[in-house]
């Protein structure tokens, strides 16, 4: 059988088709959302071993969302408070930078596989409640303290260390506080955009091995196809409706814990 990649980690055409087709499909809920590319892409680690996979996951992540972020900043600017004040994304990025390396510290002490599991049932548990509760049922909090953001934000951190879904907490959080559509991606797509761009340049000086012939034919391969599902999904984003939005958060917050306990059950 013919390969694509040919170093330690073999794999053929057939598999890397389907790799790709993981990461577009990926790439669309992704852009309709405003998160969960890791998430549904982490199926791929079926196929590859995590030293490649992760890395590749994070790197689509961010070279999938770059390119639009322009323009949803310009439309989505009017909606987020000042980047640096309470309500703004930098208490939520600032503590997700704390929370990543204490991640990677628990990680490398307990194993992941518990945590994963964890992390996906809840996620499908709290979609499958908040599917079928009032879209007004919001708790009573403040949504702008500066130290609820930096603990959702390293909350956020520390999971993105282990199942790379920095987002979850995140997105969580804006449907507990009420946040609007508009409110909710202008949060969301920063913060995941600044936690694995960390992520990545914590693992490139420590582990420069990762970004071999392999991680950069498979990302070669796959981007095309990942920057062109993720446009189709922003295109859907902006014509749906704040209901509907939130139907599909929720929707994708469920599949994104499924996938993660598929993942476990297949590796």
């Amino acid at each position: 059988m013919p390969t694509l990649i040919d170093t330690s980690y073999v794999i053929d055409i057939p598999s890397v088709l389907l790799l790709a087709a993981i990461y577009a499909v990926a790439a669309v809920f992704s852009g309709l959302s405003g998160f969960g590319f890791s998430a549904i892409g982490a199926l791929s680690l079926v196929m590859l071993p995590p030293q490649l996979g992760v890395p590749v996951l994070m790197a689509l992540s961010v070279a999938s969302q770059a390119p639009s972020y322009g323009s949803l900043a310009r439309e989505l600017r009017q909606h987020a408070g000042a980047w640096h004040r309470r309500d703004g994304v930098m208490p939520y990025m600032a503590g997700g930078v704390v929370g990543l390396p204490v991640g990677l510290a628990i990680l490398s002490l307990l194993d992941a596989r518990p945590l994963i599991a964890c992390l996906g049932t809840l996620l499908v548990a709290y979609a499958a409640w908040s599917l079928h509760a009032p879209a007004h049922a919001v708790m009573a909090v403040p949504a702008s303290s500066i130290r609820s953001a930096m603990l959702v934000g390293a909350v956020g951190g520390v999971v993105g260390s282990f199942a790379a879904f920095p987002g979850s907490a995140l997105v969580i959080w804006n449907g507990i506080v009420g946040r609007t559509k508009e409110q909710s991606r202008a949060l969301t797509q920063p913060y995941i955009l600044c936690m694995q761009l960390a992520a990545l340049l914590l693992l490139a000086p420590l582990h420069p091995k990762l970004f071999d012939i392999s991680f950069w034919t498979l990302l070669a391969v796959a981007l095309p196809g990942t920057l062109v599902g993720y446009q189709f999904g922003v295109t859907v984003y902006r014509r749906t409706g704040g209901p509907g939005y939130r139907r599909i958060t929720l929707i994708m917050l469920g599949l994104a814990g499924a996938g993660l306990l598929l993942n476990l059950a297949l590796g």
